[in-house]
């Protein structure tokens, strides 16, 4: 079979298994560098989001440091993790269908408690006086 006659999926697979991995190194290499965000909810409001601190939290991550990443956003590890664990799992079922992992199956109520937490994040971390929730 020639490379023209096969399946556009392989050439998907390929393509996604090979710019997936890439994206991730140059985001970790963007980080070690220096690199941020700016949080335009943060500068507009003077709030902080939910993600406030995520980019600090990773770049502690990436560096070893599990409590200096805590401190800067705990939601990057009650939920960032887990999603980043399923969002690996999902690009190992699709780049390589024939490992024979199953799709994951979510509880119903789980997108509900991850809104719920999220919402919760968000309102106590700008409560005045709580300064244990900020980035």
């Amino acid at each position: 079979m020639s490379l023209s006659r096969l399946p556009s999926s392989i050439w998907l697979r390929a393509l996604v298994g090979i710019l997936a991995p890439a994206l991730a190194v140059l985001v970790c290499r963007w980080l070690l560098r220096g690199g941020g965000l700016l949080c335009l909810f943060r500068e507009l409001t003077g709030l902080y989001c939910p993600g406030c601190g995520s980019g600090r939290a990773a770049l502690a991550l990436l560096h070893g440091h599990l409590w200096e990443a805590l401190r800067h956003n705990p939601l990057l590890f009650l939920l960032g993790v887990p999603c980043g664990v399923l969002l690996a799992r999902e690009y190992l079922r699709f780049v390589f269908p024939g490992l024979g992992l199953r799709k994951p199956v979510l509880p119903a109520w789980a997108g509900d408690a991850a809104l719920g937490l999220i919402l919760a994040f968000w309102l106590l971390r700008n409560l005045p006086g709580v300064t244990l929730l900020g980035p």
